[in-house]
């Protein structure tokens, strides 16, 4: 699958079967997050795998709409040092490229931002110095998913201005 029709295809996906992703596999998604382009080549980001069910029973309890997170085979958490509000950007790039990855692969994947992130450190030992805003579920997508309709989005005459608004 070339990018553009990963990135033409890439929806998120919610409900997860029980498979598990096999390492290769898994290793493959991780390795593509952490090619993301980042400022002055900084690599400001942690990752934490997270396969543990308990583990992530709770973490969906962390935000309005972390619900994907309970039945996914796996959850990528983010850390990146605090204060430091351009990381965000990057870890950005970061998520986006192991979404594509897994999207190549044929794993469904969502994007969430974790509302209470003390209690997220505290659950997963993240150091001081570090916080954890957002994650990313990992799994095959469900027979029960039904993808989104393709469209739906704005035309670049709806969204883009050329040299000044």
């Amino acid at each position: 699958m070339d990018v553009l029709t990963a990135i033409r295809t890439k929806r998120a996906v919610r409900q997860f079967t029980d498979e598990p992703i096999p390492d290769d596999v898994l290793d493959t998604i991780l390795k593509a997050a952490l090619k993301a382009q980042s400022s002055k080549n900084s690599q400001p980001w942690q990752l934490i795998v997270v396969r543990d069910r308990a583990t992530m029973v709770e973490l969906s309890k962390l935000g309005d709409f972390l619900s994907h997170v309970a039945g996914a085979t796996v959850c990528v958490v983010y850390a990146a040092p605090d204060n430091n509000p351009w990381t965000f950007f990057d870890l950005g790039q970061s998520a986006a490229y192991l979404q594509l990855a897994a999207q190549e692969l044929g794993v469904g994947s969502c994007l969430g931002a974790i509302y209470q992130p003390p209690v997220a450190k505290k659950l997963l030992g993240v150091p001081d110095g570090l916080s954890v805003n957002a994650l990313v579920s990992l799994g095959y997508p469900a027979a029960t998913h039904k993808p989104a309709a393709l469209g739906g989005r704005k035309s670049v005459s709806e969204a883009v201005h050329w040299d000044r608004w």
